[in-house]
């Protein structure tokens, strides 16, 4: 799915290995949810993703659907929420499409002075991922994830921040597996930069544990 040409563009940020690595996983777990929650809305692959518990229903509330069957289109706009166990989308419009090839493309766009919002929890964990941009795409052909627009990608802990990722762009390739973020003039770190956060092991470790149930899993 191209992107209009209007879209700035800007240089991907450069980071060390170890950072990279980090951000990566950051981007890697949020594209491994959105692409589940995609694939299950649409009706001919309705539960086929192996990321995705099997054994609960996808939901999607909307003000209103649109489905062109013969297009293999589907329109939900208005306050659309879609969530699916641990998976879960915000938006005020969300567009999936499939081709004859079976391949799938999504797009998600907010309303005036909102943001597209993926959360995902980590099963037997504490931890979450949680993501925000002005507009959101998935394309399984690529099997890349973009959030486009002040975007963040934060995982979280306990209501503590352990990393996080801000930029105008917030790439992940899934079949190549590779990350990049680009900042610009919409970017969701100051100066239009690209802002990494990546806290120490031991400082994740400890945030983890001081919620973990006694006993469980972490």
């Amino acid at each position: 799915m191209r992107m209009p040409s209007t879209m700035p563009h800007s240089p991907a940020a450069q980071m060390s290995v170890p950072h990279a690595t980090a951000a990566s996983r950051l981007t890697a777990w949020l594209a491994s949810g959105v692409a589940a929650l995609c694939l299950a809305a649409l009706p001919a692959h309705a539960g086929e993703s192996p990321r995705l518990q099997q054994d609960v229903p996808t939901l999607i509330d909307s003000d209103q659907l649109d489905y062109d069957d013969t297009k293999q289109t589907s329109v939900f706009t208005g306050n659309v929420v879609l969530t699916r166990g641990d998976l879960s989308l915000r938006a005020e419009r969300l567009e999936l499409r499939q081709n004859d090839a079976g391949e799938q493309f999504a797009v998600a766009t907010a309303g005036a002075g909102k943001q597209v919002y993926v959360r995902q929890t980590q099963p037997d964990s504490v931890e979450l991922i949680e993501g925000y941009a002005d507009r959101a795409e998935w394309d399984s052909r690529a099997e890349q994830l973009d959030f486009i627009g002040r975007a963040v990608v934060t995982r979280m802990a306990c209501s503590q921040k352990l990393d996080e990722i801000r930029g105008e762009r917030i790439s992940y390739n899934q079949q190549r597996n590779v990350y990049s973020a680009s900042g610009g003039q919409m970017s969701g770190a100051p100066k239009g930069r690209v802002r990494t956060m990546i806290q120490s092991r031991t400082t994740s470790d400890a945030a983890v544990k001081s919620c973990a149930p006694t006993g469980g899993k972490q």
